[in-house]
């Protein structure tokens, strides 16, 4: 029983390296960071909502799309959590549903700006913002997403060598023996137009934003 839940142990973590991996072949395709907005210091919520459209409508109108468009964003997955806190904190609304604000709401807040997001694992976590050796006491004040158009990124799979249990003479007489052993090849293909990397900074605050400095 101790093997077989190292080995699900294993083949999960394999399953995170290999998702990590991906993403950073994306990451890497989509090129150099581009930091949208220039306030800094403005509230996570509208900051990344903004930042978003603001990116979605320029993507469009450089590929002359459909206004209607809908684009392709990948963010990490605890930036709903930011947002969501974000939220909590508006100060002069008295409803409750602000401290709760379902993953679905934040959700819809994105698609009404003609995107969707994949919310996903393996993404600046670890050796950044969540998931380091030390535990976290401060929400992000920086993400990084991508953007691009449905169908900009082919993902080929070739190689897949899976041979499982392996025993031999040797190893049998001292009762060991090989419990997993696999491998396989990716690929990540930019076939599209781009993908465009942004980084978007804010502050989870709740703060609203003053009506005299140029925002995005």
């Amino acid at each position: 029983e101790s093997t077989q839940n190292f080995i699900r142990l294993l083949r999960n973590a394999y399953a995170h390296a290999i998702n990590a991996r991906l993403i950073s072949l994306m990451d890497t395709a989509a090129g150099g960071a581009t930091t949208i907005g220039a306030i800094t210091t403005d509230p996570a919520a509208p900051r990344i909502f903004n930042s978003v459209e603001l990116a979605a409508v320029d993507y469009r109108e450089r590929y002359a799309m459909s206004a209607d468009a809908v684009l392709e964003v990948v963010m990490p997955r605890w930036v709903r959590s930011v947002i969501r806190a974000d939220l909590a904190y508006k100060t002069g609304i008295d409803s409750p549903e602000m401290y709760a604000v379902a993953d679905g709401v934040i959700d819809s807040f994105f698609a009404v700006r003609g995107v969707r997001v994949q919310w996903v694992n393996d993404y600046q976590v670890r050796s950044v913002a969540f998931g380091q050796s030390s535990a976290a006491t401060v929400w992000p004040a920086t993400v990084n997403f991508l953007l691009y158009a449905a169908g900009t990124f082919l993902h080929g799979t070739g190689l897949q060598l899976d041979l499982g249990v392996i025993r031999d003479s040797v190893l049998n007489a001292e009762n060991d023996f090989s419990a997993l052993w696999a491998e396989e090849c990716h690929l990540i293909s930019m076939v599209g137009h781009a993908a465009r990397k942004y980084t978007v900074a804010f502050q989870v605050n709740g703060a609203s934003g003053g009506g005299t400095t140029a925002r995005v």
